[in-house]
């Protein structure tokens, strides 16, 4: 019990019907359990969307959207787009608590790092609402010929497929589902099937805020359902976050529909650290980098390079504190870093470590000596069952071993020493991802020269992980490409518009 609330009791309240479609929560005909990675307990079901439910939500949308742009376009204009996006956020930030602790418990993440993401969701749709009308505004242009009034519009482009993972669950969903709102689209997002709860309690406050029925839709399930949304001819855009291999399948889907398509993918950032820095807060920006959400962040900076003149000093400081790092029940405040996602994952990160171990790499923190020791710690509290692995940190990794040349997605951070800073550049680009990277140093001039050679779409001066919602956030290279958050991540979701007019009776008598 959390709150006053069981866990089980808040996953119920969702589950009682299995999908959000026209505004209203619809029965399915096969569901699968849904576990919480704190304990392995099964909280719940969700529903598996069949190539009808898909359908059923996608039309619907469509229907939905030709209705809005047509007879019924005066009860969703840009202002009450406006003031429902800022109803949406009041009320997200009314019910803070119970979708942080519902997140928690389907997701296991800290409940601290929970409720932050759902201030983060309050503060996109705040963001989105206040920057589209500015985005949509008409912007006149000047024609040679002065017969001649020329204009861009922006409109939304359409009904939009999301297909969001489970490490961010209703964040990443919002940072797609908040633009496309504001531009006029409708939308069918479908969530990872480890963490569905809080995108399917989202409708709740769609209903509460009087979304027209029809513009939200959620359905459930797994790679399969996934499919048929991305397949569906009256998808006008997708919008994708998760692994390479799915965001290939997106994309291929896509082409042959010649249909726009936002994608960002995995990362393997690295953090370059010079020995000019203040150690103690570098160490503290490292451990944010790689152990937040227990490493499975798309933009963790995995990867140290640490000038060897320091090396040991940050290492000896960066260990103690991975060491001491409060691992454990994510319903706890005091707790820093909760579990996995699954037991699936959970045993992925362990064959890393293992390998790598046994390949001769050493662990200077955590490491495969530890996960016993955690397990049976845990265990006191009923918490052996789920899904922890401990802080762990690899020095002098050769840069060719696959685990500091794959992206992980846990709690393992590897280090390698550079001389030059022409060398700390070119391993930190040597890798097919450029999502994000960092850079720490006292001399801004050096943070800002190493940044621009850095290729990725993010980079930090003497940070790791700070977003806000108007920057915004993509990759190059295998991280896939397009933004979300900012100006650049409303523009995603709309289309431009020439717009060439004149007066009914002038003509060229070209004829």
């Amino acid at each position: 019990v959390h709150g006053g609330f069981p866990a089980k009791m808040l996953a119920s309240r969702v589950l009682r019907k299995h999908f959000f479609i026209n505004n209203a929560y619809v029965a399915c005909q096969q569901t699968i359990e849904t576990r919480s990675p704190r304990d392995g307990t099964v909280i719940g079901s969700i529903g598996i969307a069949s190539h009808s439910d898909v359908n059923n939500a996608v039309t619907t949308a469509k229907d939905t959207l030709n209705r809005l742009n047509g007879k019924a376009k005066d009860i969703w204009t840009v202002n009450t787009r406006v003031e429902t996006l800022h109803e949406i956020a009041r009320l997200l930030k009314c019910h803070r608590n119970e979708f942080a602790l519902l997140e928690t418990q389907d997701c296991g993440k800290p409940i601290r790092e929970s409720e932050a993401d759902i201030d983060m969701c309050v503060d996109v749709f705040d963001y989105c609402a206040k920057q589209v009308p500015a985005v949509l505004a008409a912007h006149p242009l000047e024609a040679k010929d002065k017969n001649f009034r020329c204009s861009i519009e922006k409109v939304g482009v359409g009904v939009v497929g999301c297909v969001t993972p489970w490490n961010y669950p209703l964040m990443q969903a919002v940072l797609k589902i908040a633009p496309a709102i504001a531009t006029g689209c409708c939308v069918v997002l479908k969530p990872s099937p480890l963490a569905s709860l809080t995108c399917l309690k989202l409708g709740q406050v769609m209903q509460q805020a009087r979304v027209p029925s029809g513009v939200f839709n959620v359905i459930t399930g797994g790679p399969e359902s996934g499919q048929h949304l991305i397949d569906h001819p009256l998808i006008d855009k997708l919008s994708f976050t998760g692994s390479e291999n799915t965001g290939v399948a997106c994309l291929t889907a896509s082409a042959k529909k010649l249909r726009p398509t936002s994608l960002e993918l995995g990362g393997k950032g690295a953090a370059i650290v010079f020995d000019d820095v203040n150690i103690d807060a570098a160490v503290d920006w490292l451990l944010m980098g790689v152990f937040y959400c227990a490493g499975q962040v798309c933009s963790a900076t995995s990867r140290l390079l640490v000038h060897h003149a320091i090396a040991d000093t940050l290492l000896d400081r960066l260990a103690n504190k991975a060491n001491s790092l409060r691992v454990g029940d994510p319903l706890l405040q005091s707790t820093q870093m909760g579990p996995l996602i699954s037991e699936g994952q959970r045993n992925r990160v362990l064959e890393f470590m293992a390998a790598a171990e046994a390949s001769g790499i050493e662990a200077v923190a955590g490491g495969m000596n530890a996960v016993a020791h955690l397990r049976d710690r845990l265990a006191a509290s009923n918490l052996s069952d789920g899904y922890y692995l401990p802080p762990t940190i690899y020095s002098n990794v050769p840069t060719a071993a696959s685990i500091w040349q794959q992206e992980i997605f846990g709690p393992v951070l590897c280090v390698q020493t550079f001389k030059t800073e022409e060398e700390a550049v070119f391993e930190a680009n040597n890798t097919p991802y450029g999502l994000a990277n960092s850079v720490f140093s006292k001399d801004l001039q050096r943070c800002a020269r190493v940044g621009r050679q850095l290729n990725s779409g993010v980079v930090w001066h003497n940070c790791s992980q700070p977003l806000f919602p108007n920057t915004p956030f993509g990759g190059v290279k295998r991280s896939g490409f397009g933004r979300e958050l900012g100006v650049a991540g409303l523009n995603e979701y709309v289309i431009e518009k020439t717009v060439i007019a004149t007066d009914s009776d002038n003509f060229w008598s070209y004829y």
